[in-house]
């Protein structure tokens, strides 16, 4: 493999591990300041440290509001990843195959205006990192986006699914 492939590899995962850590970090602070506003409230209404710490103990084991907003964006932030170190592994494998036109191939029975809109549209791979890849937050569906790129010339034939849900 060219050196300049392999650094333009690690400038993606670098890239990708950035905006982990940003999202991670901020899931954190918004965390903080919730549980800090959260027991200022309750202090001010005059609940005792025991029932704070009561209140804390059962959002944390139900996935309150509080603890509950962190595991989502954890799982969220997860989500994103696995699917940014998925489009970097297939865009070297499919260079790598001489691959170069790729189709937007919607997925699920939810799918935004966005998405909808690019449906069975071809570009280079290059292309799409330029407007948006899928689940890179271009679009209004975000993290939550299930389409994919397909190569073209594969036996896969786009779907056409009519939107369900929007």
């Amino acid at each position: 493999m060219p050196e300049t492939e392999i650094l333009e590899i690690n400038k993606h995962i670098d890239s990708a591990s950035m905006i982990i850590e940003l999202q991670l970090a901020g899931a954190v602070e918004k965390t903080v300041i919730d549980l800090e506003t959260l027991i200022a409230q309750m202090r001010t209404a005059g609940a005792t440290d025991d029932v704070i710490r009561e209140v804390l103990q059962r959002d944390l084991q139900s996935g309150g509001r509080i603890f509950g907003g962190l595991r989502s964006q954890f799982r969220a932030t997860g989500d994103f990843g696995v699917s940014q170190m998925s489009n970097i592994g297939s865009a070297y494998e499919m260079a790598n195959e001489g691959l170069t036109e790729f189709q937007w191939q919607t997925a699920g029975n939810r799918i935004c205006d966005d998405c909808k809109g690019r449906s069975g549209d071809t570009k280079s791979w290059q292309e799409w990192e330029t407007v948006g890849l899928p689940a890179t937050g271009w679009s209004v569906c975000g993290s939550h986006c299930k389409c994919t790129l397909v190569p073209t010339g594969t036996a896969i034939s786009p779907i056409k699914v009519q939107n369900l849900a929007y």
